[in-house]
């Protein structure tokens, strides 16, 4: 597996830390991910590093969903993201043998506490969207 880009060892750490280590293949699951990244680095001050490497993911209107989907799309092409399932049980599971690339090995415990909340945040969306969808 080729070392992956600095976006997408971000998101490949958080999706392996999302219950079951899987991502709905939603197209705005993704998204809340690097909305929430964007919103918890941009409050604290030592976020000042990470704000290079969202940057590429997020427009002047908000998140980029090309851009976000490509480096999905990318981490499945090296083989970081495994897809796994079709129609609504379609997601993406973290590869097992996935590297830890340096801006995984070099969290903060600040960095490391945003990363949390971001994946909490998502976590609770997803668990309401799947609510939401079995009641109707």
């Amino acid at each position: 597996m080729e070392e992956l880009s600095p976006q997408g060892a971000l998101l490949a750490l958080c999706i392996s830390r999302l219950p079951g280590r899987t991502l709905p293949r939603h197209a705005w699951a993704a998204e809340v991910l690097v909305e929430q990244l964007w919103a918890c680095t941009a409050e604290r001050a030592e976020g000042d590093g990470w704000l290079d490497v969202l940057v590429p993911l997020v427009g002047s209107r908000g998140v980029d969903a090309r851009r976000i989907r490509a480096e999905v799309w990318a981490l499945a092409q090296e083989g970081a993201l495994v897809p796994v399932g079709v129609g609504a049980a379609a997601r993406y599971e973290v590869a097992e043998d996935l590297r830890c690339t340096a801006i995984c090995s070099t969290l903060t415990s600040e960095q490391d506490r945003v990363v949390d909340l971001a994946v909490d945040q998502l976590t609770a969306r997803l668990l309401a969207f799947s609510k939401t969808a079995s009641a109707c």
